[in-house]
Formats: C-alpha cells, structure tokens, sequence
C-alpha cells in the first residue's frame, strides 16, 4: 500500500512512478520488438518466396544465390554478413548528401539513389 503526505507523496512516491515509468517502457519496447519481429518474418516469407520462384522459372541454382550474395557482400571489403552502405556523392559537385533528400542540398543536381540504400 502506498502511503501519499500531501503533494510531496510519500517516502516511496518518487520509486513507485518511477517503476511505473520503467513498466511502460518496458511494454512499449516489447510491442516494437514484436513488430519488428513479425515484419521480419514477412520479409523472410517475401524472400524466399522470391527465390523459389527465380529457382523454378528461371532455373537460378542455390549456388548462384550464394556466389551473388558473397559478392554483394564484399563490396564493402568484408565477407561479414552485412551490407554497408557507402555515402552518396553528388553526381554534379561530388559532396556528400544525405540518402533522405531527392536533391543535393549544396547545387540542387537531383539525385537516382540505389533503391536498396
């Protein structure tokens, strides 16, 4: 039972809102979490289906998957797993923008980005 003094609260007003704090968050991390889990698990579905079909129709074999997959991989210089993703270079200035803008922000050229960046 928690005991309030006033509009101070009592010895353990500021622990008990704080772990009601700490229950929220908590709550709302794990619905992300399974968001992202599930959106994940479309994807993986996407995927594979996908390749079973690129495998079937166009007769693409498990090993041409994987030397593809290698290769895209490595041209970060590492067989890790990961893609990174290198900076955008203005075609007309050569400066770096950022991927969320259409245009270059120093000269206005437009921008193609890799639809995969």
């Amino acid at each position: 039972m928690m005991v309030f003094y006033g509009m101070q609260g009592g010895p353990d007003y500021g622990a008990s809102v704080d772990a009601a704090q700490a229950r929220t968050d908590a709550g709302a991390a794990k619905r992300s979490a399974d968001t992202v889990a599930a959106r994940l698990d479309r994807t993986l579905l996407a995927c594979e289906a996908m390749w079973t079909l690129l495998r079937d129709k166009l007769h693409v074999t498990d090993i041409e998957l994987i030397e593809r997959m290698n290769d895209l991989d490595l041209t970060d210089g590492q067989l890790d797993g990961k893609v990174r993703k290198t900076p955008v270079s203005c075609p007309a200035c050569g400066r770096t923008i950022a991927r969320r803008f259409p245009k270059c922000m120093y000269c206005g050229q437009a921008v193609v980005h890799d639809p995969f960046g």
